[in-house]
């Protein structure tokens, strides 16, 4: 089958000037925010290595507790799993959504003192082609224990919103072999919830399928 290329990313931050000092502002500025705000302050923590899952994975829950200390409304919004998603739009629905449904059971935070602003950025991923291919299940397991974790965040991660549909790249590739083996190793990928891990932790769970499936299991 035709070789999988594995590419590696960045990000560049870019300020876009808007800043929100309470949650109704907040709610506003997202109603008319760049589509690559939202997915900047919500995915840039799965191109961060972590060791752990941390207990607010997207930027708005993390400003909620910290900033407006809404306990209540930074669990929903760090509930808000991005990847059920295809694309930026419904998830800018489902944050306003989440922030109605709370103002109605409680009343609007204080403003956050000066300085503690949400400041609204937008990420610019930079994508480099690199050495590594593969061709079998073996070249496969090889190259993904040597590439770097930005790459299993561009192949896994991103892949879902650039593809359009919840399909990351590995299994995509897989399912187009005719090898049983290798569709079994697709499902088997397909099946990881991407929201349950950091890159590095979805790294070994790869691994442990592939090599699973190299060895027969």
């Amino acid at each position: 089958m035709e070789p999988f290329k594995f590419y590696e990313c960045t990000a560049l931050v870019r300020m876009t000037g808007r800043r929100a000092s309470d949650l109704i502002e907040f709610a506003e500025i997202i109603r008319n925010v760049s589509p690559a705000s939202i997915f900047h302050h919500m995915h840039q923590y799965f191109l961060k290595p972590h060791i752990r899952l941390p207990e607010y994975p997207n930027d708005f829950a993390i400003w909620a507790a910290d900033a407006l200390e809404d306990k209540i409304l930074a669990e929903r919004l760090a509930n808000l799993n991005p990847f059920e998603f295809t694309n930026m739009e419904d998830i800018r629905s489902e944050i306003l959504r989440i922030i109605t449904e709370h103002l109605k059971e409680y009343p609007a935070p204080r403003p956050v003192i000066k300085g503690k602003e949400f400041f609204f950025n937008e990420g610019i991923t930079l994508v480099a082609e690199t050495h590594l291919t593969a061709a079998t299940l073996q070249e496969f397991l090889e190259a993904l224990k040597e590439v770097h974790t930005s790459s299993i965040y561009f192949h896994f991660y991103e892949a879902r919103l650039r593809l359009g549909k919840a399909l990351d790249d590995f299994s995509r590739f897989f399912e187009d072999c005719e090898e049983q083996a290798c569709k079994q190793v697709a499902c088997r990928i397909r099946s990881l919830d991407p929201y349950m891990y950091t890159t590095e932790m979805l790294r070994e769970k790869i691994i442990e399928i592939v090599e699973a499936r190299c060895h027969g299991a």
